[in-house]
């Protein structure tokens, strides 16, 4: 009986052998005899947006095999080919996908062998493009208002902008120059203003700014239109050998030596001393005083100085009228042939009563008070300051200097 069971133990062993040995090589028939194999897969994945595009990047693998990679997108609907140039894991692989749409896409990325065997799928997700509807929500680069432009020493003209919104990259301002050409010049989204040494007085001067909307975009992005910068307008001062007085039968007399013809004698005072200006006498207010400037011009504005050992005081001009003419009546009225160009206030800094100044309003005073006529004024040869109030309620009126500037 135990011969028995041990012949029976020892032809189930090798049927059971001869059984496994036959399946466990099935597999080989699916695989053609060939072996399963591979590539390295690509590493460290990224991309960079763009203007319906994206660039993607990666670092390749070690494996010599690999001949060439595949992008697809859309689910696998569009693809593209790449050569694999480079198994070194230090390089970087960029590759253009174009002609995409303004979209979020997800990339797979396979490497291939020249046998057709393929690597485990790397996937790019979130790749954002950006287009038209990007374009349209941006806005061109702040202009700075409180001076949006000024004139240099040297003549060239310095455009003025606010502080760079984050992603800005540049404002491209276009021109005339002096020949009549159309240039361009850039200005750097770091930079807050440029220089124009050849601009072309009286012509248009637009700009536009670009961004990117994410770091390391491929693509700048334009602001859909240039906007027209703000009309540039040169100002300079009056020739003042040219100025003389003009003595109306109306007009206050002068006093104590202080004559008129001091006002335009660039002695404003600040260089020391209490130098003459012009002074009146006390015969009341309103007084009035006329001006010949030697020249027919379009007033842009003027800077007065008080007289400077009673700022803010005494007889110094609070309230005033200034008038113009080309042909004034000699007879001394104020008739049609005068034209009211604005009533300007002298304005105190610190608010502070009389009497009480500080160096603010001291260094004010002494820069020469600007005041602005307004901006359709009509050309005049003429002028015509009418007092009306002092700062120190007095009747009579003194002043240093007076410095015009005009719109050329």
């Amino acid at each position: 009986m135990k011969i028995i069971n041990n012949i029976a133990l020892i032809c189930f062993i090798s049927l059971a052998f001869w059984g496994c040995k036959k399946y466990g090589d099935d597999y080989k028939a699916f695989l053609e005899d060939k072996e399963i194999k591979y590539p390295g897969k690509i590493q460290t994945a990224g991309y960079n947006t763009g203007n319906l595009r994206a660039q993607l990047f990666w670092h390749p693998s070690p494996d010599p095999s690999i001949t060439k990679y595949v992008i697809s997108w859309n689910n696998g609907v569009n693809k593209m080919e790449v050569a694999a140039t480079t198994h070194d894991p230090k390089d970087t692989v960029k590759v253009i996908v174009p002609d995409l749409n303004e979209y979020v896409y997800a990339f797979v990325v396979v490497s291939y062998d020249s046998e057709g065997s393929k690597s485990i799928a790397t996937e790019i997700n979130n790749v954002r493009v950006y287009g038209a509807t990007y374009s349209s929500t941006l806005l061109n680069r702040g202009i700075n208002t409180v001076e949006p432009y000024q004139f240099l020493p040297d003549e060239t003209l310095q455009l003025n902008f606010n502080k760079k919104d984050t992603m800005n990259v540049a404002t491209t301002i276009r021109y005339t120059n002096s020949t009549g050409a159309i240039e361009e010049r850039q200005l750097p989204a770091e930079n807050n203003s440029i220089v124009i040494p050849n601009y072309k007085l009286g012509t248009t001067i637009q700009y536009r700014s670009s961004y990117i909307p994410e770091l390391g975009s491929i693509d700048n992005f334009n602001v859909t239109q240039f906007a027209d910068f703000p009309t540039i307008i040169k100002v300079t001062q009056l020739d003042k050998s040219l100025f003389r007085t003009y003595k109306l039968p109306t007009d206050i007399n002068d006093e104590y030596g202080w004559k008129l013809e001091n006002l335009w004698d660039n002695n404003n005072g600040t260089g020391g001393g209490d130098p003459a200006g012009f002074h009146t006498g006390g015969s009341g207010l309103p007084q009035w005083f006329t001006i010949d400037m030697g020249q027919t011009t379009k007033l842009d504005h003027f800077r007065l100085w008080q007289r400077d050992n009673a700022l803010y005081d005494v007889a110094n001009l609070k309230v005033f009228e200034v008038w113009g003419s080309n042909n004034p009546n000699t007879n001394g009225s104020f008739d049609n042939s005068w034209t009211k160009l604005e009533t300007f206030t002298s304005v105190k800094p610190s608010g502070l009563p009389r009497g009480q100044l500080t160096d603010a309003d001291r260094a004010f005073a002494r820069a020469g008070e600007k005041f602005t006529f307004p901006a359709g004024i009509p050309q005049v040869k003429y002028l015509r300051f009418k007092v009306l109030e002092t700062w120190g309620g007095a009747n009579y009126i003194h002043l240093l200097e007076l410095s015009f500037f005009k719109v050329n």
